[in-house]
Parts: C-alpha cells; structure tokens; sequence
C-alpha cells in the first residue's frame, strides 16, 4: 500500500517537472541570444543570463494556477505517504519491543541478557 502512495507522489512529481520544463522552454524561445560563440566572457554572460531566465521561469510558473494546483496536490500525497510509512514503521517498531519485552519475561534467569545461554563445556 506504501508502494502505492510514493508511486503517486512520483508520478506527480514527474507531471510538475515537465510543466516546468515547459514554462523554463518558454523563455527560453523568447530569450534574447546575441553572445557571440567562442568568446569566454560572452560565455559567462549567457550562462549568467540562462540563470536568470530559469529564475524567472519558475517565478512565473509558480504563478501559474496548474502549476500551483499540482504543488498542493503533491504536497497532499506526500504527506500521505510519510504517514503511511510512519505508521508502518511505528507498527514494526512497536512489534520489535513486544517481542524483546516478551523474550525478558519468559526467559527465566537470563536478567537484561537477550542473548542466549552458551552450551556447557561438557556439552
């Protein structure tokens, strides 16, 4: 069932990451590329300027109400997720120390030792 849930914060993940790659496409295709190639500070402009472009496009996605709807919907399954395997780890945590407090009880004189007696040398 976990299995489940992280699959759709995955999925959901990967349907947000491609309208963002869309959106960063977008400016890109608007973008103004005038640098001249072979030239090492053109080179560090455009990439400074490629940074800037990518900023922009995830400021102006996240204003784009799909985009939005998607960051709640994946918030949403992720959070079910985390509790889905909280509680299984919870649940298996809490089998262990029945299990340990059980094997305490009914081990006779064994006191805090866990593990089991060692055979005498006669043995």
């Amino acid at each position: 069932m976990s299995q489940d849930t992280w699959k759709e914060v995955r999925d959901k993940v990967e349907g947000l990451g491609l309208k963002l790659k869309l959106h960063l496409e977008q400016e890109n295709d608007e973008a103004d590329t005038t640098s001249s190639p072979g030239d090492t500070k053109a080179a560090v402009e455009d990439l400074g300027q490629k940074l800037q472009d990518a900023f922009a496009s995830f400021g102006n996605a996240a204003k784009d109400p799909a985009v939005q709807s998607d960051m709640k919907d994946i918030g949403a399954s992720l959070k079910d997720a985390m509790l889905e395997t909280f509680s299984a780890v919870g649940a298996k945590v809490d089998e262990t120390v029945t299990e340990v407090k059980n094997r305490k009880v009914g081990g006779g004189d064994a006191g805090d030792d866990l593990t089991p007696p060692k055979p005498a040398d006669g043995a």
